[in-house]
Formats: C-alpha cells, sequence, structure tokens
C-alpha cells in the first residue's frame, strides 16, 4: 500500500519562491507553531497516517526541522509537497530523510527549462529542481516516494513524452512516479488544455510510463476520468479530492486540493455506464470547455440484482429492540447486501446479494432508500409478468424502531398487496383518454393492448407504433393490434413534423441508444400542446433461490439492451433541455411500486414546469 491511502494533507502557508501551476493563490502568511501543532494532533486523531506538509513552500520555513519533529511526534510519518529548488543543497536532503520522509511531491512543468521557468516565473529554477530531485532520488531509500507532478498546460502537451524519458532514466534508490495533474481554475485562459489534446497526450504518457518498467509508478489526477478511461486504474487522487485537510484554509495550498462539491455529473455523465464509480467531471474543465469535451462510456448494464438465498435460519426470532436474533447474525459487511425474510408458519431465510454490477452505494439506495425489493414466486425466474409473478417486500415493523437497524441486514416482510396497482390503475386511466394521433414508442411490450385495440376500433385514435425489434412486431400484428407499426428506434424515426398528439414511451426509455437524439426527434415529432406520458423503473433488487438465479442467468433474453437504470428526477432534469413541461410526476418512493410516471406537455420553447398533483 502507498503512502498516500491514509495522507491527511497539513497546511503551513507560508511564502514560496515560484509561482505554484494552477493552484488558487492564498495568503502567504506562515502557519505558526501552536497551530501547526494542533492542526497535527487533529490529523492523528483522524486516522490518518501520514502527514503530508503543503506551503507556500515548506523547504523555506526555518523551523522546518522542529515541524518535522512535531510531526513525529503526533504519531505520523512526513510527507512534503515542494517546488525542489531547495532539495540541491546536501542539508535539506539529509534533513528530511533523517526525519523519516516517506512522501515528497515534487513539481516539475516541463521537459525543457525553458518551458518550466515560463510556468514557475523563475529564470533558472529548472535546472534548481532537476539537480534537487536527481539528489533526494538518489538519497533516499525503499521507504520514500518520490511523485515527480507535472502539472498539465498547454505549453507543456507537447513535451510530456520527453519528460517522461528524461525523468525515469534518473539513478534512484527511491521510489518513482511519474503523475500528471490537472490545473484547477485559476490558470490563464491562454495555458489552459485542450480536454482532446489531453486524453491523446497524457494518456500516450501515461503508456510510456508504464513501458519503463516495473520500477517506476504512473498517476494522474483531476481530468474527468472519462478522458483517460485506458488509464483509470492510474486515477491516484488521494491528496486532491476529499482528503482531510488540516489548518487554516485562507493560507492556500501549493497543489489543486478539490472539495466534492467541486466535481459534477452533467448530462453527458448521467448516460455513461461508470457513472456510479467517477467522482464527476471537475468544475475547472467544465467552466473552460463545456460537458461537450466528455466522452461518456455507453454500454448495456443490468436493471435489477438478485438476493439468493444463503441459508434457512430455524430457530430466527424477529422481535422487539433487544430481543431480535437479526442484529446478531454474522453476515459480511455491508450488511446492505444481506437481509433476512420472514413468513408465517415458515423458517426465516437468509439472503444474500453477490451483485457486481451495482456498487454497495446503490445497493443500500435500492434497499434502504427507496425499498424496492420484490419476491420471485416464478418456477423459473421469467419476468415476462413482473406485476402478477412478483410480492413486494417491506421491513418488518420491529425494524423501524430498533436502535441497531443501522448496522444490521435487517427483517423482512411479504407485503401481500398488488404491488403495482396505484400505477397500473393511473396508466389504463391515461391511456383510456387518448384521442387523435398516437406515436407508441417501444410498443412491442405494450402492456395494455387490450386497451389500445379498442380505441383503434372505435376510431378514438390513429396508432402507430414503433419498435426496432422486429419479431416484436410480429408478435404484434399477431394479435392483431391494428393501426401503423414502424420497425425502427426512436432516433432514426422519420415522419412528418408535428404530426403527433399523444407519445407514449412505456418502459422504453431505459432502452434509448441515445436519449438526446430521441427526446429531440420526439420534440420534432409532436404538436405543441400534445402530451408526453412516460413511465419506467430504476434498479430494483429480487430475492431468489439459486435455481431461479441459474435459470435466469441461462435464459437472458438477447437483444434486447438495457442502458439505464434512470430515475424520475434524472428525466425531469433532462427534459428541461427540450420543449417540455411537466403537469404530472409520480416519482419512486419507499410507499411506491419500482415505476415512475411522467406526464409531460409539449410547448413552445424550452421551459421547465412544476408538476401538479395527479
Amino acid at each position: 500500500m502507498t503512502p498516500l491511502a491514509d495522507a491527511a494533507v497539513v497546511l503551513l502557508g507560508g511564502a514560496s519562491n515560484t509561482r505554484s501551476v494552477g493552484c488558487p493563490s492564498g495568503s502567504a502568511a506562515p502557519v505558526e507553531g501552536p497551530e501547526i501543532l494542533r492542526a497535527l494532533a487533529a490529523a492523528a486523531r483522524s486516522g490518518a497516517g501520514l502527514a503530508v506538509l503543503v506551503g507556500g513552500e515548506p523547504t523555506l520555513r526555518a523551523d522546518l526541522p522542529s515541524v518535522l519533529r512535531a510531526t513525529r511526534h503526533a504519531g505520523l510519518v512526513p510527507g512534503l509537497a515542494t517546488n525542489g529548488r531547495m532539495l540541491i543543497y546536501d542539508r535539506m536532503r539529509d534533513l528530511l530523510v533523517g526525519a523519516g520522509l516517506a512522501y515528497a511531491r515534487v513539481e516539475l512543468h516541463g521537459a525543457h527549462p525553458a518551458t518550466h521557468d515560463a510556468l514557475v516565473g523563475v529564470p533558472g529554477a529548472f535546472e534548481q529542481t532537476w539537480a534537487g530531485l536527481s539528489g533526494l532520488l538518489q538519497r533516499g531509500g525503499d521507504g520514500l516516494r518520490v511523485d515527480v507532478a507535472c502539472t498539465v498546460t498547454a505549453h507543456n502537451l507537447g513535451e510530456l513524452d520527453e519528460l517522461v524519458d528524461r525523468v525515469v532514466a534518473l539513478p534512484r534508490q527511491a521510489r518513482l512516479f511519474v503523475r500528471f495533474v490537472a490545473p484547477l481554475g485559476t490558470l490563464p485562459a491562454a495555458e489552459w488544455p485542450e480536454a482532446r489534446r489531453v486524453s491523446e497526450r497524457v494518456g500516450a504518457a501515461l503508456e510510456r510510463v508504464l513501458g519503463a518498467g516495473a520500477s517506476v509508478g504512473a498517476a494522474w489526477e483531476g481530468f474527468p476520468p472519462c478522458l483517460l478511461e485506458g488509464a483509470a486504474p492510474l486515477r491516484d487522487e488521494q491528496l486532491r479530492w476529499g482528503v482531510p485537510v488540516f489548518g487554516p484554509r485562507e493560507v492556500g495550498a501549493s497543489i489543486p486540493l478539490e472539495s466534492p462539491a467541486d466535481r459534477a455529473h452533467p448530462y453527458p455523465c448521467q448516460e455513461c455506464m461508470h457513472g456510479a464509480t467517477c467522482p464527476g467531471a471537475p468544475a475547472a474543465f467544465l467552466d473552460r470547455d463545456g460537458e461537450g469535451a466528455l466522452r461518456p462510456s455507453l454500454g448495456v448494464r443490468a436493471n435489477s440484482f438478485n438476493y439468493e438465498v444463503e441459508r434457512t435460519l430455524e430457530d430466527c426470532v424477529v422481535s422487539g429492540a433487544g430481543e431480535c436474533a437479526v442484529p446478531a447474525l454474522d453476515v459480511p459487511d455491508p450488511p446492505c447486501r444481506s437481509l433476512v425474510l420472514v413468513r408465517d408458519g415458515e423458517p426465516a431465510v437468509l439472503y444474500r446479494s453477490p451483485t457486481s454490477d451495482f456498487t454497495d452505494d446503490e445497493v443500500r439506495h435500492v434497499k434502504d432508500e427507496i425499498g424496492q425489493l420484490y419476491l420471485d414466486r416464478t418456477a423459473q425466474a421469467a419476468l415476462d409478468d413482473f406485476a402478477h409473478t412478483m410480492s413486494r417486500v417491506r421491513p418488518h415493523p420491529e425494524c423501524g424502531r430498533c436502535p441497531a437497524r443501522a448496522g444490521c441486514p435487517g427483517a423482512f416482510v411479504v407485503d401481500p398487496e398488488p404491488p403495482f396497482r396505484r400505477e397500473e390503475r393511473w396508466l389504463r386511466k391515461e391511456i383510456s383518454r387518448m384521442r387523435g394521433r398516437v406515436l407508441d414508442v417501444g410498443c412491442g411490450e405494450q402492456p395494455y393492448r387490450e386497451l389500445v385495440q379498442s380505441l383503434i376500433a372505435e376510431e378514438r385514435i390513429e396508432y402507430h407504433g414503433l419498435d426496432p425489434d422486429e419479431e416484436a412486431l410480429e408478435s404484434m400484428r399477431a394479435a392483431g393490434i391494428g393501426g401503423t407499426l414502424h420497425s425502427s428506434g426512436i432516433e432514426d424515426f422519420e415522419h412528418e413534423p408535428g404530426y403527433f398528439d399523444y407519445v407514449l414511451g412505456l418502459r422504453s426509455i431505459n432502452h434509448f441508444r441515445d436519449m438526446d437524439r430521441a427526446f429531440r426527434n420526439i420534440s420534432r415529432l409532436m404538436r405543441v400542446e400534445g402530451q408526453l406520458v412516460l413511465c419506467d423503473a430504476p434498479a430494483f433488487g429480487m430475492l431468489r433461490t439459486g435455481a431461479q438465479v441459474r435459470w435466469a442467468d441461462d435464459n437472458a433474453r438477447h437483444g434486447h439492451e438495457h442502458f439505464r437504470n434512470w430515475s424520475s428526477q434524472q428525466v425531469v432534469e433532462l427534459l428541461k433541455r427540450f420543449p417540455f413541461r411537466v403537469q404530472v410526476h409520480r416519482p419512486v418512493t419507499a410507499q411506491t411500486s419500482n415505476q415512475w410516471i411522467l406526464r409531460m406537455v409539449r410547448v413552445g420553447t424550452p421551459a421547465a414546469g412544476g408538476a401538479t398533483s395527479p
């Protein structure tokens, strides 16, 4: 494990002898001894093992020896972020290595003196930093990790490969990493690196580091992860994003520090299959390059996960707080991946979810926040009639009053009520009131065929069904649905603009290949004041036996791609880009089924409106 895994940043303030590249400036006031001691003590109490001392320039401090001793006295291993110029002196290198320095981040912003010196604003700085870096690498041993940190700018993008070649050729005893750093928004516009070139040049430079062999490591930080997807395992932002920081923030820092609020997930991120594990796009890049510079990874994903039977619990008693046996069960962490199902007259059953398609946070959201768990009652786990073959499971009434609930897998009971009754009633009523020209997007799984068929027969609607699955359309024809059926995806469907009075998207939008193109086309096809009705489902969990899981895996449906698990709130946010206003919004909550509903009206210009009560 690298020393960065349990690091904290301790801000020392003070002056620097170079300009910090791509970092906001703070006051030059140094943090004094008593405040440093308090910061070090707080870092130790937080559980950190490594304290990275950040200025200003820490090596300019006259009291650096006492700060290093205080770091050790607090039970912390010292680290350092430096521009490297003072490392040219033997006594400075001896001081740091003698104090047990475990980590040094040395700024080097180009392969040539002219590039580096221009960026830091000091002639001759490159030669001093280079000599100091070389000396530290040879003076330190295996216990010291040295990161050569290059802040990427428009001026040094073209020499990153050469920088790598020069750095990895240095003789060394210490462990060497080459780190490419994204600037914060303080970098002047003329120095800002273009996103497309970052993807090309930084990606190539990282490959070059890896090609140098196992004796040198590669890392990058602060770029939108989708720009460097091929180098995803090398993302190392321990010191940049969410790291514990101690000391007064107003003194600034010579390294880029971001808070979680400095990252965002704009629309392209919503479509990315890595959204749940990505920290988001840095605000600085979005401000400079816009969301169009992002490169989301689109792909098929699961829309559900299984809780599989682990074992029967013959003597498990669920009762009041302090008497219940469930909190004492020996289950692996995290508890959100386990649950106990309790049924009258039957032994309790322990279920466990081994899913790798969903993160722990996603599983926790489904189980504990929106409560969308269902017991599969089919013999073969075929979800042809979800509404009638699944029973909702809900937390046991005793769980809500239990103080141990947060760390407990929880007990669940089967809800005897049909899970989708309210939503189905609303949708049937809505469909029955349709009049005029109707476009049914994703019609192949239309669950209300007899109702639609009667509206066609009564000439209340001119029906157009749209689906890219020819087999599904053939099923519609065989059922005698009537109307006109089109074999196409909504993204490529051609028809007269403004033709349709009503557009349906019932459990189909999570199958759209491109949401932006799809709703741009829907906007074009609808008349002003036409109505758009959408319903779909976020991810959910299913309680199954091992046999049901195996059958489902062996008989998975092919050619029916599922690209997202969007909530209704995400759809509302997207449709603010298009000419729609919300009329009805019924989101998924712990009190509803796993089916959200939206009714939108087509307006003349994009306008986000508030929802009315249904």
